[in-house]
């Protein structure tokens, strides 16, 4: 990955035991948003402190950097789309509560 591919891409704290981070994952692959997938429970020790440091203090997942520095913890997958400028797909809370 090119180092300006890389600065425009999110990154992404979470674990697939966490629905509303798997399907965070999941909308982002099918919008085809760059990201990095920290994995909290199975990747890298350190993601659980770096984690900490974002979160309060908590492994709160899905916790979500943006490329200008904000973090969001705990957003909806509508919540990180609108913060990216994309339009949410039709039915995106529906396939949630569905």
């Amino acid at each position: 990955m090119d180092d300006a591919h890389h600065d425009e891409r999110i990154i992404v704290y979470g674990h697939m035991r966490c629905a509303q981070a798997a399907w965070l994952a999941q909308v982002l692959l099918e919008q085809r948003i760059p990201h990095e997938w920290r994995d909290v429970a199975e990747g890298d020790p350190g993601y659980k402190d770096e984690l900490r440091a974002l979160a309060r203090g908590h492994l709160s997942v899905p916790t979500v950097v943006f490329p200008d520095g904000t973090v969001m913890v705990e957003p909806m997958p509508n919540e990180v789309l609108t913060k990216l400028n994309r339009r949410p797909p039709p039915g995106l809370l529906q396939r949630l509560l569905g």
